[in-house]
């Protein structure tokens, strides 16, 4: 039976032209470029069990991905085509089990132990503490070590020296010395981390012959799914153990994970990589509504650095996209909450580009006692420094005598008040006295400090006598608050925009609360139900980012948040060159988010709209 034949018949599986034609691909480089919904799963599916069934493989088949998850996956639907007639011929693997397993080999045969640093957080996090415990700003944040720890991953994938740091954007005062002390750390306490695997394979296989021959004595076949999501590292791995016989498939318009070390120019530049390669398109959008894909089509075209191609789709035109303009986005939750009562059993996916964004919106359908489902609990809010700062603030106001809420914001107002001051609130014995009180009986200030402990016990005792929305905006202003942030970003230690984001969202939740106690008591409510929503997987409403979304798909999707100068981000001090670049996968990013859509796409502006709003609406004018 033919093999084409073959699948249609046993498992229903019947793939169009170009389909067929990737999957028949045999010996040497191959690129499929397929578009979103386009099937390219399958089409990697099929073409190692083409390869099998006509037996053109006497060895194994390697295919990987990017997540756990996508490799058990096409495990998965391997063995649901195919049952166990091939087990022993295949493997599917992420880039990081694949290079643990050749480090694991080689140090076992070295004779030497080592461990995995499984969650490298805690170590940044003392790391950072120490590194800048002679600083005035001696506090290390979630923020901040998350920020260390994936600016690493990124300088490991890209293969950057970390001397050169500041030549590629990163703006961590110090980013060399933390990095050195923390692979000093991994080397005298003989730990690797999750990028290390990488790192130390390629060595292995670079400067060994043996392990060399062995991977491509081992793997007939590489297949590399999603490949515009391959790091340069990663990249350069794969280039060592294929024999000239790789077969990468991968959408250059969805690659959207450069912060991580992401290097779609492989997709780019591969005919001047692989001279005799072979490019196949994938570009039948199976997913969406006719609308939807020939509006994200129109849009993306805008970018420049691309392959060009057809993107089409024989889906009827049902809905037109829907373009609403609100004033706030607490207009915009009520437009959506309003909406899904018409949803029916429909999959919706509420997707932003912010993690930030979930707040107010997750309050709202909270509120409404509205069921969903919040995709993994990675909002960022409840961690962010900017919201315990606020709540410390806060806490001072209602309670005087609150040492760990003065010992968090001291110098975080006009005040600058210092360390020392801080050590004599926080180890004085006298538990009856208020921290303004402790700071009062000490008789060694200069007399200025004075006048300022005077005026900051007037500012936090009038926070009392202000709605919490209120209050809000007077520590921001009045207290200097946003002055502390904005020397923090000058440090390199936090990011204004999102903190002021952040700012907005506790501004919104505090107009609906009469008083500070009420704000302070809906906040801690609020994490709960995010919490709860996080194991609600089987809501049909998912609230989630446009990176978490990637690979999924919803009946309507909502695309909420796109603001000026939030989605894209403004330029700030970016040269033209560097800012297009980031532009232009910013652009993809909201192109992925586009894609998700399968009936209808509602895309929502509060405020003013963004460039790309403006763009989509332009590029579909006359189409």
């Amino acid at each position: 039976m033919e093999y084409f034949d073959f699948l249609k018949n046993k498992n229903g599986v019947n793939l169009n032209s170009q389909q067929m034609e990737a999957a028949s691909f045999d010996k040497g480089n191959a690129l499929v470029l397929s578009t979103a919904g386009s099937g390219k799963t399958t089409v990697t599916i099929a073409r190692a069990g083409k390869l099998l069934y006509e037996k053109k493989c006497d060895r194994k088949i390697l295919t990987i991905t990017f997540s756990k998850m996508a490799a058990n996956d096409m495990k998965e639907r391997f063995q649901s085509f195919f049952g166990g007639m091939y087990k022993s011929k295949t493997e599917f693997s992420t880039i990081h089990a694949f290079s643990y397993k050749i480090v694991r080999n080689f140090y076992k045969r070295k004779g030497i132990d080592f461990d995995l640093l499984t969650n490298n957080y805690q170590v940044l996090g003392e790391i950072l503490k120490s590194y800048y415990s002679q600083s005035y700003f001696n506090y290390v944040s979630d923020e901040e070590i998350e920020n260390i720890a994936s600016t690493i991953s990124y300088v490991d994938n890209m293969m950057i020296n970390p001397s050169e740091y500041k030549d590629y954007g990163i703006e961590i005062k110090g980013f060399d010395k933390i990095y050195e002390l923390y692979k000093t750390y991994k080397t005298q306490n003989r730990l690797i981390d999750f990028d290390d695997m990488l790192l130390y394979a390629y060595k292995i296989i670079l400067n060994s012959d043996f392990y060399r021959d062995y991977t491509k004595n081992t793997y007939q076949y590489v297949q590399i799914d999603e490949m515009q999501d391959t790091s340069k590292i990663q990249h350069e791995i794969i280039k060592l153990i294929t024999d000239n016989n790789l077969f990468m498939v991968g959408d250059d318009d969805q690659a959207i994970y450069s912060f991580r070390g992401s290097h779609p120019d492989f997709m780019l530049q591969f005919k001047d990589i692989y001279h005799n390669g072979k490019i196949f398109y994938l570009d039948n959008n199976y997913r969406c509504d006719k609308n939807i894909v020939e509006g994200a089509r129109n849009f993306i075209e805008r970018n420049k650095k691309r392959y060009k191609k057809a993107i089409n789709t024989d889906n009827p035109r049902e809905n037109e996209i829907n373009i609403v303009r609100v004033k706030s986005r607490a207009d915009q939750a009520k437009l959506i909450i309003d909406e899904l009562a018409g949803a029916g059993n429909n999959s919706v996916g509420i997707l932003f580009r912010y993690n930030m964004s979930a707040m107010i919106l997750a309050n709202k359908l909270n509120e409404n006692n509205t069921d969903f489902y919040i995709k993994e609990d990675k909002t960022r809010f409840f961690k962010s420094p900017v919201l315990y700062d606020i709540l410390a603030f806060l806490s001072l106001a209602l309670n005087p005598k609150d040492r760990d809420a003065f010992s968090r914001i001291y110098y975080k107002s006009y005040t600058y008040f210092t360390k020392n001051m801080c050590r004599i609130v926080t180890e004085s014995p006298r538990d009856d006295l208020t921290v303004f009180d402790i700071l009062d009986n000490y008789k060694y200030f200069d007399h200025y400090v004075y006048d300022k402990i005077h005026q900051f016990r007037i500012d936090i005792n009038y926070i009392n006598k202000l709605r919490p929305k209120d209050a809000i905006r007077f520590i921001k202003i009045e207290l200097e608050y946003l002055n502390y942030l904005e020397r923090m970003q000058d440090e390199g230690r936090n990011n204004l925009t999102s903190s002021l984001h952040i700012m907005e969202i506790l501004e919104e939740i505090g107009s609906y609360c009469s008083n500070v106690k009420e704000f302070i008591e809906k906040i801690y409510n609020l994490q709960n139900v995010i919490k709860n929503a996080s194991e609600n997987s089987n809501s049909n409403i998912t609230l989630t980012t446009i990176h978490s979304a990637k690979g999924l798909e919803y009946d309507y999707v909502y695309m909420i948040d796109n603001i000026e100068g939030e989605f894209p981000s403004e330029k700030k001090n970016m040269s033209n060159e560097e800012y297009e670049k980031i532009i232009e996968e910013e652009r993809r990013v909201f192109y992925v988010g586009m894609t998700r859509a399968k009936k209808k796409l509602n895309i929502i502006v509060p405020e003013k709209p963004s460039l790309f709003i403006n763009e989509l609406i332009q590029a579909n004018k006359n189409k």
